[in-house]
C-alpha cells in the first residue's frame, strides 16, 4: 500500500479526480460521511492544499491494472472544518484507515475530529492513529459523539498536572 498527495494544477483534471474522490466517498463512507465535510471536499482547490491544516491523502494499492483506490482522508482546518476517512471494503481490516489517519497526523502536527460513538471501527482507526477522546457531544445528527485529538491538540488546562489529583473526590 502506498499512501501519497493529491493535487494538481490542471483545472479540468482536478475536477475529474474530486468528482471521483467524492464518488468513492458516497459508495465506500457507508452513509457516515457528513454532509458538510463532502462539501468541503467539493469546494476544495489545489491552491488550498497549501493552506496550513488542509491535506488531501490517498491509499493506493498495486493492481492488475495499475494502482487502484484503496482509502482517502480529507482533513481541513486541522479537523475542525472536515475530516474524512473511507476505505474500500476489499482494504478494511487492515489497518489502512489507520495507516491514512497515521500520515495525516504526521503530516499536519495535529489534528481532530468527530466520530459517532455507535461507529467501533472509526473510534478504532483513531484510537490506533494516537487520537485521544477528549468531549462527548451531540453530534450533527443528534447522536453521542465523541470529539478526538492528537496529543499535541489539547490544551495543556485539559491535562492534569504533576502532582494534581487525578480523582477530585476520592472515596
Amino acid at each position: 500500500m502506498q499512501i501519497s498527495s493529491i493535487y494538481d494544477s490542471n483545472p479540468d483534471r482536478w475536477k475529474a479526480r474530486i468528482a471521483g474522490l467524492l464518488d468513492f466517498l458516497r459508495e465506500y463512507g457507508d452513509r457516515r460521511i457528513t454532509l458538510r465535510g463532502c462539501r468541503e471536499l467539493a469546494r476544495l482547490t489545489p491552491e488550498q492544499l497549501s493552506v496550513p491544516g488542509v491535506s488531501l491523502l490517498v491509499a493506493t494499492v498495486r493492481g492488475q491494472s495499475g494502482r487502484q483506490l484503496a482509502g482517502i482522508s480529507f482533513v481541513s482546518g486541522y479537523g475542525k472544518e472536515a475530516c474524512l476517512v473511507a476505505v474500500h471494503p476489499l482494504y478494511r481490516g487492515r489497518h489502512t484507515g489507520t495507516a491514512l489517519l497515521s500520515a495525516q497526523l504526521q503530516r499536519l502536527g495535529r489534528l481532530e475530529c468527530l466520530v459517532a460513538s455507535d461507529n467501533p471501527a472509526s473510534l478504532k482507526m483513531c484510537f490506533n492513529s494516537g487520537l485521544a477522546a477528549v468531549d462527548l457531544i451531540s453530534g450533527p445528527t443528534g447522536k453521542p459523539t465523541l470529539l478526538l485529538q492528537s496529543p499535541s491538540g489539547r490544551s495543556a488546562a485539559t491535562l492534569p498536572q504533576e502532582g494534581e489529583l487525578l480523582c477530585q473526590n476520592p472515596s
